[in-house]
């Protein structure tokens, strides 16, 4: 049904072009459509209207779909300058870096998730993995002693990635 919202979103932003809720809608369609080249302009679109943190954050995991993480680390860091305890923005920044293969600076945002949410599953398994990717064995251990009980399967994959 994407295809079909496409021209009654564009439509209602004809009628109301200050309206950066409309915008959202259809950046939000574009993005479920997988179509993250119009999401991308759609996103900054609606940044111009509403500069808030959660367009950036979706501006960039459109552009993370697009494997271009440094645009994605970029709104990122915009978001969380909105909003610096958005888990969801953290987290984001910490994968986003770690798939750039820098593990070493998946590790702040990382820490500061857990900070803020201890119990948070997958940014426990990111961070023991960014750990063992720098070879501290200790701290991707002590990872993994927390996801024991959060997520038995997570914390059995992060023991794989560990060095033995």
């Amino acid at each position: 049904m994407n295809a079909e919202a496409e021209q009654p979103y564009l439509k209602a932003i004809e009628l109301e072009p200050s309206n950066s809720i409309i915008y959202g809608s259809h950046c939000v369609n574009y993005t479920e459509w997988h179509k993250y080249d119009k999401a991308v302009e759609c996103y900054q679109k609606a940044l111009k209207l509403d500069p808030n943190h959660v367009y950036y954050l979706s501006l960039g995991n459109a552009y993370a779909k697009q494997g271009k993480f440094d645009e994605a680390i970029d709104a990122y860091n915009k978001s969380l300058e909105k909003k610096p305890t958005f888990t969801f923005s953290l987290y984001q920044l910490g994968y986003a870096y770690f798939k750039k293969g820098q593990a070493r600076e998946a590790v702040e945002p990382l820490r500061k998730l857990i900070a803020i949410e201890p119990n948070h599953v997958y940014g426990n398994h990111l961070l023991g993995v960014a750990y063992a990717t720098l070879g501290d064995k200790t701290a991707a251990m002590q990872q993994y002693y927390v996801l024991q009980s959060l997520n038995p399967q997570l914390a059995a994959d992060l023991l794989r990635s560990i060095p033995k």
